[in-house]
């Protein structure tokens, strides 16, 4: 930006300009909150604004004089006419409320046969096992569905979990095209149902996924039903910064509000699990499409351009594990950025035949959004370049900028609050994109570029983290991206004190932007703070009756607090003599809702006399079965809930409890 005198009158003008625009901006957002029938008209004028702004910032603001300044400026313009296109997007997305038809299986004349493939290459056994009695455990007809274990890692322990639960163990001699290749050999060589169900080894299905899905499938062009992913543990940001419950799981904005509104234009994307498909579509594309590394969103992009619906049902109808660490969490967004642009080099959704406009739109913008990373890093190099070296990436004077810039930023902001969304605002947008963007900036740019052979890698599942400790190599970018702004801060400062009076503007504008930056760089350092899990299992929370009998046959009505797949917590309704002669005698627990019985040890609890911990002793595989059908098939929503929190206090939150945590191990 300029630093050049300036005549006051002028200024006082561009002010009093602006400040009646701004106010007339919230008077009209006011209105909208009001009346959401003039919300188009308010997405028309912020649309306007971005026009007018990115015309401005075309013809005047790029630096010519010096070269730096104007690769950097020509970048930092690039990704605000991506943004741009990105917002624009969203809004004719969310514009408008959208509620899809709801079928059942009574919509249908006969039930189809139905297959549930489970891919697995080396997850635990412990956590597949979960999966696979969960998917036996289907409400519908059990003649008219079977479970398929598609194992590539060919595990004697699979197989043998397969014979106990009564699925099909599917492997096969040569291991190409990682899941995608590991799913086809399953629907050549083994299933034949009508439909089928793809499920990863970590995802628990209610049991009436297929009650709640099939039902589409009346409409004889309706090719894939997607649920949402749901996951029962916190993700890295909910853990590392002990925010636990109160924030969402990262990705539920894309997973339950995002796919929904894409269902409105038949622009489902397939997220690689919890989605039902007609066989005969899947076939029609030559099977589910490989050359990828992400063949999910090829699949439903390739159903959708040869002219089959796709529908999303917004319900919980499976849950599963999120990423154990953030350095796993970097591993499998790597992932997803370098499959979703060889999806776009293969298969570019603007040329590919038989998409209509909005789903060339979406589909586009979806794989633009995994070039956020090089957008944050150019917003974060902008403000450092001017305050470290004096080199402007955005020619002109302050008060012009923020006459045109304001009203932009004003507007875009206020519609994304007026869409109301219940799982992201733009303060944890900042957090989540600043986190993963080094990373995915590196990913972005080589996929596109140099396109090297990328293993395909599977997310890691094992739920344990039984230390805490400072990933150091996953934070170093981070780590050098502070200490740079730390040192442009104390630059700008330095120069904010002893320029001339005419650039104190333009100091406190790159300073505002630095810090604003510099908050997003600090939540991901502090998110490189691998916090340990406890728990070898996670609890739910579940507030039911059941019976405690004792080998005496005495029963003890009791509640039951919170239940994991290991044990349970409970509150005997009525007060037991001598409760430490339980500790660890073996009793039964009758679960009465459900009717089923399994037995436990007793342990004592930190509540002991109050609150009795049973840890489950090792079951029959029905029993088993009952017990995860019990406990996931009363879940209705994921891990976390959405708070909106004062930006600041959040900061201040995370800054409090890092900082005790420091001055716990030093003492």
């Amino acid at each position: 930006m300029l630093g050049t005198p300036f005549d006051w009158r002028i200024v006082a003008v561009k002010l009093l300009i602006l400040s009646i625009v701004l106010l007339l901006i919230l008077g009209f957002a006011f209105i909208v909150r009001k009346n959401k029938k003039y919300l188009k008209h308010f997405i028309g004028l912020a649309i306007l604004l971005q026009l007018i702004y990115i015309g401005w910032r075309i013809a005047y603001t790029l630096p010519t004089h010096i070269i730096v300044g104007f690769f950097f400026g020509s970048l930092l313009l690039l990704a605000e006419i991506m943004a741009m296109f990105q917002s624009t997007t969203h809004r004719l997305m969310f514009f408008k409320d959208y509620k899809p038809l709801i079928k059942t299986i009574h919509d249908l004349d006969t039930l189809p046969s139905v297959d549930i493939l489970i891919a697995t290459y080396n997850e635990p056994v412990s956590i597949l096992r979960n999966t696979v009695a969960a998917a036996v455990s289907q409400k519908y007809p059990k003649d008219k569905f079977k479970v398929y274990l598609c194992d590539d890692g060919v595990r004697e322990e699979v197989r043998q979990l397969a014979e106990e639960y009564g699925a099909i163990w599917s492997t096969r001699p040569e291991h190409t095209h990682a899941k995608a290749g590991n799913l086809n050999h399953c629907l050549r060589e083994y299933a034949q149902g009508e439909l089928f169900l793809v499920l990863d080894a970590d995802m628990i299905s209610k049991p009436n996924f297929l009650e709640s899905t099939v039902g589409y499938f009346s409409d004889p062009q309706m090719a894939l039903v997607q649920a949402p992913q749901v996951f029962y543990n916190p993700d890295p940001f909910q853990n590392n910064l002990q925010l636990y419950e109160t924030i969402p799981n990262e990705q539920d904005f894309f997973m339950r509000e995002v796919l929904n509104h894409r269902a409105m234009f038949n622009a489902v994307l397939n997220v690689g699990t919890n989605a039902v498909f007609r066989r005969s579509a899947i076939d029609e594309i030559g099977l589910i499409p490989v050359g990828t590394i992400t063949e999910d969103m090829a699949t439903s992009m390739l159903l959708q351009a040869k002219g089959y619906q796709t529908t999303f049902v917004n319900e919980t109808l499976a849950m599963g594990l999120s990423p154990n660490s953030f350095a796993d969490y970097v591993t499998q967004r790597d992932r997803w950025c370098r499959g979703n642009i060889q999806v776009l080099k293969k298969w570019n959704p603007l040329t590919l035949p038989g998409l209509s406009f909005m789903q060339r739109l979406i589909y586009f913008d979806g794989v633009l959004y995994w070039f956020f990373g090089i957008q944050k890093l150019i917003y974060t190099i902008g403000p450092i370049l001017f305050l470290l070296f004096g080199i402007p990436i955005y020619y002109s004077d302050v008060f012009t900028m923020l006459l045109f810039f304001a009203p932009m930023y004003l507007s875009s902001s206020t519609i994304f609050t007026l869409f109301n969304h219940k799982s992201r605002t733009y303060a944890w947008a900042h957090i989540y994109e600043t986190a993963l963007a080094p990373y995915l900036a590196v990913s972005a740019i080589t996929e596109l570029f140099f396109s090297n052979k990328i293993k395909f890698s599977v997310t890691p599942k094992d739920n344990q983290m039984n230390h805490n400790h400072f990933a150091y190599k996953i934070a170093l970018p981070h780590l050098i991206l502070a200490a740079i702004t730390l040192l442009a801060l104390s630059f700008g400062i330095y120069n904010l004190l002893t320029d001339v009076n005419y650039m104190i503007p333009v100091y406190l504008v790159n300073l505002f932007w630095l810090l604003y930056n510099f908050l997003g760089i600090l939540a991901a350092i502090l998110v490189c703070f691998e916090k340990q899990r406890y728990r070898t299992a996670e609890r739910f929370t579940v507030k039911d009756e059941l019976q405690l009998i004792l080998a005496n046959g005495t029963r003890i009505p009791a509640e039951v607090i919170d239940i994991s797949t290991v044990a349970c917590a409970v509150e005997p309704r009525i007060s037991i003599e001598n409760p430490d002669d339980l500790i660890g005698k073996t009793l039964q627990l009758h679960f009465i809702k459900d009717d089923f019985q399994i037995t436990g040890t007793v342990f004592r609890s930190r509540a002991w006399g109050k609150r009795i911990i049973i840890h489950f002793n090792e079951e029959s595989t029905q029993n088993h079965t009952q017990l995860v059908k019990y406990i996931f098939s009363s879940q209705h929503s994921g891990y976390g809930n959405f708070e909106k929190t004062n930006y600041l206090k959040t900061y201040q939150g995370l800054l409090r409890k890092n900082w005790n945590e420091l001055i716990r191990r030093k003492k």
